[in-house]
C-alpha cells in the first residue's frame, strides 16, 4: 500500500510539473506571438548620436549586440517607459529649446533621459543627484549650490544651463560627441587615459568599465525607441502625456518655516517642496531666490 502511495504521488508530481513547464512555455509563445516590437528593424536603418552614425560593418560588427540589449532592456522595463513618455512634455521641450539656443545637438536631450527617467528627484549611490545625476564637484564647477539646506542638482532648469555649460567644455576637449557623451558619464580624465592607453580616438574602439561602455548604445536605444514608440507599445498602453502646467516665481529671502510661509500665501506645503526639489529642509538661509508657485486660478 505504501508503494502505491508513493507511486502515485511521484506520478502527481511529475503531472504538475509538465503542466507548470507546459503553462510557462504557453506564456513565452503567447507573448512572442502578439509581441509587435523587433529591435531587428532598426539594423536597416542608420543608427546615429549627434551625426556620429554607429559602425556595424567588419569589427564593429557586435555593435549591433550591443544596441539590441539595450533596446530589450527597455521593452523589458515598459513601466518606466510609459513613466517617460508620460513626463516628455514636462521637461523635454525646454531642453530642445536650450541645446537649440546654445547651438548643440538636439540628441543630447536623451542624456537626463537615460540618466534619470526624467525624475527631478533621484540620487544614486555614487553621490549623483538630479535630472543630470551631477556629481557635487562637477555641479559646483559649473555654479550650481550645493549645501544642506540647497541643491540646485534637483532644479531642472539650473541643472540644464550647468549641463550645457559641461558639454560646450567637453566639446573643446573631444572632438566626436560620441566621446564627450562618455566623458561626461565617466569623467573627462579617466576617457583621456582610456583613449591614450588604448591608442584610439574612436569610442566604438574603447575598452572601459560597463557603465561607460553601454552609455551611448543605452542613448542611442533610447533615441530609437523614442522615435518608433509606436512600434514597441500600443498606443493605449503609453496612456496620456502629463500637460505642462502654469507657474510663476515668488521672490523669497530668508525663511525660517517653510510650511508656516507656505500657509499664510494659502499655498500648499507638498506644492512647494514639488515644484522646488531643490530646497532640502523646511527652511532657507540668508538670501535672495525664487521659488516656484502655481499661478492663481483665474
Amino acid at each position: 500500500m505504501t508503494e502505491q502511495w508513493k507511486k502515485y504521488f511521484t506520478d502527481k508530481n511529475i503531472i504538475w510539473r509538465a503542466i507548470i513547464i507546459a503553462i510557462f512555455f504557453f506564456i513565452i509563445i503567447f507573448q512572442l506571438s502578439g509581441n509587435k516590437r523587433s529591435v531587428n528593424i532598426a539594423i536597416n536603418n542608420e543608427l546615429s548620436f549627434a551625426g556620429e552614425i554607429m559602425p556595424t560593418a567588419w569589427k564593429y560588427q557586435l555593435n549591433v549586440e550591443r544596441f539590441d540589449r539595450e533596446v530589450a532592456l527597455l521593452e523589458i522595463n515598459e513601466a518606466q517607459f510609459i513613466m517617460i513618455y508620460k513626463r516628455w512634455n514636462l521637461i523635454i521641450p525646454t531642453i530642445e529649446k536650450e541645446l537649440k539656443k546654445a547651438g548643440l545637438p538636439d540628441d543630447l536631450k536623451y542624456i537626463p533621459v537615460i540618466e534619470s527617467a526624467l525624475r527631478d528627484n533621484v540620487t544614486s549611490s555614487a553621490g549623483a543627484a538630479g535630472i543630470r545625476q551631477f556629481m557635487p564637484d562637477t555641479a559646483k564647477k559649473y555654479g550650481l549650490v550645493v549645501n544642506e539646506f540647497v541643491d540646485e542638482r534637483f532644479d531642472i532648469d539650473k541643472a540644464t544651463a550647468a549641463a550645457i555649460r559641461y558639454f560646450q567644455d567637453l566639446g573643446k576637449k573631444f572632438d566626436k560627441r560620441t566621446l564627450a557623451a562618455a566623458a561626461y558619464n565617466r569623467g573627462e580624465n579617466g576617457l583621456q587615459r582610456s583613449l591614450a592607453s588604448q591608442y584610439t580616438n574612436n569610442y566604438y574602439d574603447l575598452r572601459l568599465n560597463t557603465e561607460t561602455s553601454r552609455y551611448v548604445f543605452r542613448i542611442l536605444a533610447m533615441k530609437y525607441v523614442w522615435e518608433h514608440k509606436y512600434d514597441f507599445f500600443e498606443h493605449n498602453d503609453l496612456g496620456t502625456m502629463y500637460e505642462s502646467f502654469a507657474t510663476k516665481d515668488m521672490s523669497v529671502k530668508q525663511i525660517d518655516d517653510l510650511a508656516d510661509r507656505a500657509r499664510k500665501n494659502s499655498l500648499g506645503y507638498y506644492e512647494i517642496k514639488k515644484l522646488n526639489p531643490w530646497i532640502l529642509k523646511n527652511s532657507l538661509p540668508e538670501g535672495k531666490r525664487n521659488i516656484k508657485v502655481f499661478q492663481s486660478k483665474k
